[in-house]
């Protein structure tokens, strides 16, 4: 972290605090150098984080990428799809639009933690 972004903190911080403020800045600044990864905190009045989002990790080179084809999908329909010409010309939809789902999908999240990682 830079010089002028400091000043911000320590002129909200208590002076008291200053150097538990610096103490929580010098570690986070070195895990962000080790893992390479970027973080959003905040700070309260007595110079302690609080992290409330960590980017993902930097992605790896050596890992599989996906490479679309030369050649577009309408071009050669064995692109679009597996199933053969003549079955998907006469293919129905597996489920008709008039039937009413059995049940409702809920998306529940999980309470605030602390990144242990």
């Amino acid at each position: 972290m830079d010089l002028p972004a400091r000043a911000q903190l320590y002129a909200f911080v208590h002076p008291v605090c200053w150097p538990w403020l610096w103490f929580q800045l010098w570690r986070l600044g070195a895990w962000i150098q080790s893992n390479k990864r970027d973080v959003l905190f905040h700070v309260d009045r007595y110079g302690n984080l609080r992290i409330d989002f960590i980017s993902d990790a930097p992605r790896d080179p050596s890992r599989y990428t996906y490479e679309a084809p030369v050649v577009p999908a309408w071009a050669s329909p064995g692109l679009a799809s597996d199933m053969p010409e003549t079955l998907a010309a006469t293919a129905r939809p597996a489920r008709p639009g008039t039937v009413l789902p059995l049940r409702e999908l809920h998306l529940i999240s999980a309470p605030d933690m602390l990144d242990t990682s």
